[in-house]
Parts: C-alpha cells; structure tokens; sequence
C-alpha cells in the first residue's frame, strides 16, 4: 500500500465485486448489478509497470489455475448426472475458461499488451468509435468469446484515455461511442456500458487514501471475482432460490475470499521464512 494508491478505487472495486456476485445469481436488479462489468473492465486498464510476463504472471496464471478448479466442478456435476466426464467441454473454453466469469482476465490481458500502441489521444478515441461503429452496423458478435470482448472493448479503451491523457479525453472517447450505439443499435447493453464505466471514472477522478480497510477491500475483491461461483454453488445445493441465493451468495463469497487471502498470505510468509 503506497501514499499515491487510491482508496476509492479499492471500495470501487470491492462494490463491484459484490455486484458480480449479485448479477451472476439472476435475482431482481441484476441488469443493475451489470454495471459491474465495465466498470471493473475500466479499472483493470490500471497502469502497471513490469514486463509482459509479469502481466501474465498476474492474469494468466489465475485464469489458468481456477479454470482447472472450475473445470473439476464441471467434471463432477457431469458425473453426477452419468454423462461423459467431459461433455461439458466446448473449445471456446480456451479463450474463455471453464466457467462464464473466467473470460475477463485474458481479455484484460490483451488489453494490457495492446494498451501501449493506444495511448495516443487519436488512438484511443478513434479505436472506440471505429468499435462503436462496427457494433452499430454490425451488431454484437455471437461467436463465443468475442461477443463478450466486443462488450469489454469500448470501456477498455475508455481506462486507456483516462490514464494516458485525463479525463476530458474520457468523457470525449465515451459520450461519442456511446452515442454512436444508443442512435445505431439501441439496446440494454449501452446504458450498462455509458452507466458502468461513467461510474468508473468518477470513482477514479476523485482521490482518497489508501486505508488498510481499503487494502483489504482491493484484495477481497480480486478473490471474490475469481471464486464467487463457488459460493453459489454452495447455496444452490442447499436450494436457497431468489433474492435469498444473491444475499447468501454475496455473504459467503466475502468470507471463502477471506479464507483465501489468509491461506495465501500465510504461504508467502512460510515461504519468506524458509528462504
């Protein structure tokens, strides 16, 4: 934790991990809870110093260690039912993992490698309304992940222009894709994308320090947005159904993030003491 460290990004992120949790079980305000998606898409253009496998390091390896977790849970609800061990299996998966939340971190992990090449003002602003306009004449992909992708575009590029030039260039790269959406394909997913990411560069434009309560919330959301899932699961074996599955699900997703943050802190430090 730096003095320069934004401690509203933090409970930003921490909301937004919830809000996830909360969309992903299809209780009522779940289209508001989508929100979440591009706002959190917006704060991974975080800059981040290191090189390319480093970045791997931090996305890529999480991508591939829960898809393995996932692709056990998968396994074993296929054997449950005595079908093929892996009939759940679609080769898409290799973009977008083995459970629906996964496609995010190598999404954000192209972003990161190409974010770079778009940090000119006309770069960013001109890749966003090329998009918009694709989307608008075009419309959304069905192909499997780029559907998703064509979604996280416009508010990626969006985190770019802020960090590189401000947010005036911001505010200018999304009003203009975003109007170019809402005048060529209306559609739900514009409000989410203009909402959700407008949310994002509030959150980012006004600064608060860094507290070891937002330290926390920034770790619990990283854990929260990977392993939610299981906490759904949970509640779902015990039938809980309806707004009772998002409340429960929200609960337990914060405390099995808990238990892992500790386990792994308690890792590191084991290893810090043998070395």
């Amino acid at each position: 934790m730096t003095a320069e460290r934004n401690g509203l990004i933090d409970y930003g992120r921490f909301a937004a991990a919830l809000g996830l949790v909360w969309f992903f079980t299809q209780a009522p305000g779940n289209r508001v809870a989508y929100l979440s998606v591009p706002f959190l898409l917006v704060i991974l253009t975080l800059p981040t110093t290191g090189t390319i496998a480093a970045k791997a390091r931090r996305l890529l390896l999480p991508f591939l260690v829960w898809s393995l977790i996932f692709a056990v849970v998968q396994t074993a609800f296929t054997l449950k039912i005595n079908a093929p061990p892996f009939a759940w299996w679609e080769d898409y998966m290799l973009l977008t993992g083995t459970w629906y939340h996964l496609w995010i971190l190598p999404f954000a992990f192209l972003a990161a490698v190409l974010a770079p090449w778009f940090q000119h003002p006309l770069a960013s602003l001109g890749a966003a309304l090329l998009v918009a306009l694709l989307m608008a004449v075009k419309g959304t992909p069905e192909a499997v992940p780029f559907g998703m992708w064509s979604f996280g575009i416009i508010p990626i590029l969006v985190g770019i222009a802020f960090f590189a030039w401000g947010w005036r260039l911001a505010v200018v790269t999304l009003l203009f894709s975003s109007a170019i959406l809402f005048l060529g394909r209306p559609a739900p997913d514009n409000i989410t994308i203009l909402v959700g990411t407008a949310l994002a560069l509030l959150c980012m434009s006004i600064h608060l320090s860094a507290t070891q309560t937002s330290d926390w919330c920034g770790r619990m959301s990283t854990w929260i947005i990977v392993s939610h899932p299981l906490a759904i699961i949970i509640g779902q074996s015990l039938r809980i159904t309806y707004i009772e599955l998002a409340l429960f699900s929200v609960v337990v997703s914060v405390v099995l993030a808990q238990i892992l943050d500790v386990a792994t802190h308690g890792t590191r430090r084991n290893q810090l003491e043998l070395s």
